[in-house]
């Protein structure tokens, strides 16, 4: 190996979500360390960047607007300039990009997916040849990374890729930087008075089930929704068809989320995918009581240490509460739950031990250890 050996890092852009926080955490941390390879980060849209690289990181923004063909044929010809030894993208449409782009080069590329696949693909004519589309570059990756042991069984199923080599890295978080963030501004509301609910305003997170729940729940709480995207208006919309103005809190995107988090009376999710919730697992390192959809893939591994089987009714796991997937009636009761300040007392106390579970240092090694890997041929 030698100095001029060069890791791409891929992604769709630096926006807001979950996966793109990791990302930029990943770059910053190897960009941090000794090492003997060099870094760029390349993002195939121009969105506006809610995770920030550090400025030493060598940054090219593309601008293919979220269309997978303009993303595989710019990438590939971004790719052939610098000439990488190491391709590492995060996301489906930057992994198929990727995986095209080294076609017929000289380096390897190691993809990470980090939402449960099946879930984003339908039943009709169309869904299916998405999916054998997918799996054609899936196939062709040298290493796949799964975020937790959900994904990683739906992929291995759902794209029929058993025979692959499948690595689960999760996500990595700090107890001390998570509890020095929620320290940094007061909020609006009094403590433990409002449940709160962080996601983009999408369809997967399904924040109507969340709000029609609330209005047959016995529940004075409020609940805070922290996020933006598509579905806002419509949500909006629902809110006041309910009468919910004054329980429903819409807050937007907000970067630092976490003093909402920490002062809340606890965390609620009604997903109907996930890949690695990060913010559940923030969430129980920061001592919150959970309550979450049992959807797949990443609630149950984390409220109840396995991976989803999918449960039928309400269930109290080792750490949160599981309810069933688009469930109203367990929605309910979910929120109703908010109420019990014994069982929140039980489950802040159960989950203390979990703040040091998730070690970035760990993350790293492990990410780290792929990467020589891959560098070296093996």
């Amino acid at each position: 190996m030698n100095n001029e050996q060069l890791v791409c890092l891929v992604i769709n852009s630096l926006g807001g979500g979950g996966a793109e926080r990791v990302f930029a955490r990943l770059a910053n941390m190897l960009n941090d360390t000794k090492r003997s390879y060099r870094i760029i980060v390349i993002t195939l849209d121009k969105e506006e960047i809610q995770n920030p690289l550090h400025d030493s990181i060598e940054h090219m923004q593309l601008n293919y607007e979220g269309s997978i063909f303009k993303s595989m044929i710019g990438l590939n010809k971004t790719l052939k300039k610098l000439k990488p030894s190491l391709v590492i993208s995060f996301l489906t449409r930057s992994n198929v990009a990727s995986v095209f782009s080294g076609f017929g080069s000289n380096y390897s590329v190691m993809i990470s997916e980090r939402v449960n696949t099946s879930s984003h693909f339908g039943n009709g004519l169309k869904s299916q040849l998405k999916k054998k589309f997918t799996r054609f570059f899936y196939e062709k990756a040298d290493l796949i990374i799964a975020v937790s042991k959900g994904v990683k069984e739906d992929l291995s199923h759902f794209f029929n890729l058993e025979h692959k080599r499948i690595d689960v890295i999760s996500n990595s978080y700090s107890f001390e930087e998570l509890a020095l963030k929620a320290q940094q501004y007061e909020v609006e509301f009094e403590s433990k008075t409002f449940i709160v609910c962080v996601g983009r305003f999408y369809k997967n997170k399904n924040h109507a089930l969340l709000i029609k729940s609330l209005a047959k729940a016995k529940s004075t709480k409020k609940l805070v929704l922290l996020g933006d995207g598509p579905e806002r208006a419509s949500l909006e919309a629902l809110v006041l068809e309910l009468g919910l103005k004054e329980r429903v809190i819409f807050k937007g995107f907000i970067k630092n989320p976490y003093p909402y988090i920490a002062n809340s009376a606890g965390l609620i999710s009604a997903s109907l995918a996930e890949g690695f919730p990060n913010v559940i697992a923030e969430a129980l390192i920061l001592g919150k009581f959970i309550v979450s959809s049992d959807c797949q893939s990443g609630p149950a591994e984390l409220l109840d240490n396995c991976v989803s089987l999918g449960v039928e009714h309400l269930k109290n796991g080792k750490y949160g509460i599981l309810i069933p997937v688009n469930s109203e009636a367990d929605t309910v009761a979910g929120i109703e739950l908010f109420n019990d300040t014994t069982l929140i007392e039980h489950y802040e106390m159960v989950i203390k031990p979990l703040r040091n579970s998730y070690s970035h240092k760990f993350f790293l090694s492990s990410f780290e250890k792929k990467i020589e890997e891959m560098l070296n041929g093996n």
